[in-house]
């Protein structure tokens, strides 16, 4: 379980790191290139880059996200966030058809009246007004700060099943081991036991009479 336990902890690490993140400044190592503004982030680097990037490094060959622009807010699409984050009852919204959620609680005016209208949904952690229910966050730095359970502890998971598989395996050995234990020691009772006995009084031969003087 230390093993899960360390992985766990880098995940976490790889969230602050997402949030804190800031996106779309220039990459220091493709200053000359167009469109060279940092909005990916690579999950086993833990930090941010360009998308010339992953041609020049080891990033093509592992898992990173894509960060968009909504209304001048960092957003992620929904479908490659929630493989690595339980991104259910967050505020979703479609930009150009498909789904994305915000990083970080958009800013409000303190003066909000719709946040206030009796009945309304709203953050259960900035207060910002939401469309709709069952949805509880508004991003998901919000959801972070108050569910803990955010992760998607697949490498703990994978670790504990290949640990069962391990134990499932020698269980398998032993009991076949056993097993065949066992039918040595039935088929050596069946050979005795079934075995036929020699007899140990023998028919006399057939008897031969005395020759006649």
């Amino acid at each position: 379980l230390i093993g899960g336990k360390i992985r766990v902890k880098k995940e976490a690490n790889w969230i602050e790191n997402l949030l804190n993140s800031k996106f779309f400044e220039s990459c220091g190592y493709h200053r000359e290139i167009r469109r060279n503004e940092k909005n990916m982030f690579c999950i086993d680097c833990n930090l941010c880059f360009c998308k010339h990037c992953i041609s020049s490094s080891s990033h093509c060959f592992h898992e990173w996200l894509q960060i968009c622009k909504y209304v001048y807010h960092d957003v992620v699409r929904l479908h490659e966030i929630q493989k690595y984050l339980n991104c259910s009852e967050i505020q979703t919204y479609k930009i150009n058809g498909e789904k994305a959620i915000h990083l970080n609680p958009r800013p409000q005016s303190k003066d909000s009246k719709t946040s206030k209208l009796k009945g309304s949904v709203t953050c259960e952690a900035c207060g910002r007004h939401l469309q709709d229910l069952p949805n509880r966050f508004c991003s998901i730095a919000c959801k972070v700060s108050i569910d803990a359970n955010i992760c998607k502890e697949h490498y703990q998971k994978n670790f504990v099943s290949s640990q069962i598989t391990k134990f499932d395996l020698s269980n398998e050995n032993e009991s076949c081991i056993s097993l065949n234990e066992s039918s040595e020691v039935i088929q050596t009772w069946c050979i005795s036991t079934l075995k036929p006995r020699k007899n140990l009084h023998k028919r006399k031969g057939v008897p031969r009479r005395a020759p006649i003087c």
